[in-house]
């Protein structure tokens, strides 16, 4: 490895000698000019006009120091360059081939060292989206291979065996969900990448967002209801203009969410109102669960895509919900947080300005 940077160090050099001759001419033309013009300023000021006597052997000594000092120096700040940009070409190429833990730790990098942090970032990035790639991939594959081997196991049976009618009700109950729940997640991965690429609301329309709210609750009972959760739902009349249906996921996935991770017994409160902003009339929705709460150090990743703070994946689904509520939110203007402690339970606070 040291022998073949040293080769492309030596390359570099043989080609960019003539430009480094070239460049020492000018500067010693230059300083020489320089030096006549300020004693011939000096003599004249000073009446001195004898001061060309000493234009000799010493003008022509003070030359070759001139040539001895410049050409060199030129070539050593030229090789220091040289040796930073094949660290980086180098750096480039190793993640360029999928390395993306290269890092740049070069000792005292002058001019390149806010590149090489800026590159030891991107590098940092990448690593992190790569590394989330690799989860979900394990977990789409996993999230789809599990309910159609139940799909495929339980239409088998129906076929090959005579069985009673509740079994076979039992059975027909499981493919439905099943594939109920291979839909979703189909429908949440295109949803996300349609958002992604999106980047004005179309087909907007003007509708009352507390009832959306309502009516949302109300889809999604028969999970709350079963898990004995005390659902508190207290919205005011807003209205609101916006495209419906991509409003509904927006609150779906928010309230999906909370009640997942809200625990048997539990309570959500989804509240709704109308204040004033800084510039404009805005909507204030929270959404509040007494969950199991989220952890100091997952917080800033829960709005990644593919991100799972369940790291077992022992719940269902692929970390994409929340990424599509963040996405939604973006694109209509408002903005999304969350505020959680563990044990106690989380927060979603949504702002949307009510644009007419």
């Amino acid at each position: 490895m040291r022998s073949e940077r040293k080769e492309k160090l030596r390359k570099l050099t043989g080609k960019i000698v003539p430009q480094l001759i070239f460049q020492s001419a000018i500067i010693i033309v230059t300083a020489i000019g320089s030096y006549f013009f300020m004693t011939w300023l000096v003599a004249d000021f000073f009446g001195v006009r004898n001061i060309y006597a000493a234009t000799g052997y010493e003008t022509i000594g003070a030359l070759v120091i001139l040539v001895l000092t410049v050409v060199p120096l030129n070539v050593a700040i030229y090789r220091s360059r040289a040796r930073e940009v094949i660290t980086l070409s180098d750096a480039i190429t190793r993640v360029a081939k999928g390395d993306y833990s290269t890092r740049i730790t070069a000792k005292n990098p002058r001019s390149s060292k806010a590149i090489y942090s800026d590159f030891n970032k991107m590098c940092a990035e990448l690593e992190s989206v790569q590394l989330l790639r690799n989860d979900f991939i394990n977990s789409y594959s996993h999230e789809f291979k599990t309910p159609i081997a139940s799909i495929n196991g339980f239409a088998s049976l129906l076929m090959e065996k005579e069985l009673p009618p509740e079994t076979q009700q039992q059975y027909l109950e499981i493919i439905v969900d099943e594939s109920a729940r291979l839909s979703k997640l189909a429908t949440n991965t295109i949803l996300l990448s349609k958002l992604s690429a999106q980047q004005i609301v179309t087909d907007t329309e003007e509708y009352d967002l507390g009832e959306q709210l309502r009516q949302c609750s109300i889809i999604l009972s028969p999970i709350w209801m079963e898990k004995k959760i005390e659902f508190n739902c207290e919205v005011t009349p807003i209205s609101y203009r916006g495209n419906k249906e991509m409003m509904q996921h927006l609150w779906l996935n928010l309230l999906d969410n909370a009640i997942k991770y809200t625990p048997v017994g539990g309570e959500i409160t989804v509240n709704c109102h109308q204040e004033a902003g800084a510039a404009v009339e805005q909507a204030v929705i929270r959404i509040k669960d007494t969950g199991e709460g989220i952890r100091t150090e997952i917080k800033d990743k829960l709005f990644d895509p593919y991100f799972q703070g369940d790291a077992a994946h022992s719940r269902p689904g692929l970390g994409l919900g929340l990424s599509i509520a963040k996405r939604i939110v973006e694109l209509t203007g408002g903005s999304i947080r969350v505020d959680s402690e563990p044990s106690v339970g989380s927060t979603f606070t949504v702002v949307l300005p009510l644009l007419r």
